[in-house]
Order: C-alpha cells, then sequence, then structure tokens
C-alpha cells in the first residue's frame, strides 16, 4: 500500500479539524494545501465514515466527532484506499499463477507478507487524535 494523495489529503483535512472547531471546505483546503475539488469528495468520505459531521447552510462546515479520538491511522487508510495491500499476492485466496495450490507460498510471498503485516501493525498503533495533538 502507498499512501495515495487522496490519503495525503484526508489526513491534512483531518488535521485541520482537530482543533474541534467548525470549519468550512475553502478554509481547511486553504490551510492545509489541499485543492478544493477534491476537497469535497474527500470530507464527503470522511463523513460517511464518521470522521467528520457536516453542517449544512449558511453557518455550515465540518467538525470533527467524537469517534475520531479512537480511530488509527490504519482505520483512515481502509477507508481511502482500496485495497490496502502492498501486492495482489498476500491477499487470502490470491491464485498465484507462479505455483499450484499444493506447493507453499513462495519467499516473495512470505517476504511480502511480513511486510503487510508490520506495515498493518505500525498503522494500528498511530492514534489520530494523539498524532495531531502533539
Amino acid at each position: 500500500m502507498l499512501v495515495t494523495r487522496e490519503t495525503d489529503y484526508a489526513i491534512r483535512s483531518l488535521r485541520a479539524l482537530a482543533d474541534g472547531k467548525k470549519k468550512t471546505l475553502a478554509e481547511i483546503c486553504k490551510e492545509e494545501a489541499v485543492p478544493q475539488q477534491f476537497g469535497y469528495k474527500i470530507l464527503k468520505k470522511l463523513s460517511k465514515a464518521g470522521y467528520v459531521t457536516i453542517k449544512r447552510g449558511k453557518e455550515g462546515g465540518y467538525i470533527i466527532t467524537d469517534e475520531f479520538k479512537e480511530r488509527t491511522l490504519y482505520d483512515l487508510a481502509r477507508v481511502m484506499e482500496n485495497p490496502m495491500d502492498i501486492s495482489p499476492c498476500v491477499v487470502p485466496g490470491y491464485r498465484c499463477e507462479a505455483h499450484s495450490e499444493n506447493i507453499e507460498a513462495c519467499r516473495v510471498n512470505q517476504c511480502l507478507s511480513g511486510l503487510q503485516q508490520e506495515l498493518d501493525s505500525r498503522l494500528k498503533a498511530v492514534n489520530l487524535y494523539e498524532l495531531f495533538s502533539a
């Protein structure tokens, strides 16, 4: 998994909202250098996942939810990235054309699977609230 531009913009958007204040799309995008054409799409995705609440109307904007405090970088990546795997061969049930089902996973698969587990573990260890509060 690579951190895509979309995930990077999601991290920036959450950082802009981490102070708990309601902000408009324009404020978030300006503060964190997120292009507005991406900002709306990203914030809509974050709202659907429960990270932010959208307030509509003249006094509208975006505000971070309390659920945000329990979320990790791994959780955010799962929302933004699809798929999140570093290689298709680490996905359970992947059928490798180079090996039959009778053969154990190759050394490449073993290495990539280990890296995927380590990456997932590291991402799960980073709480977003703590990351932005530091």
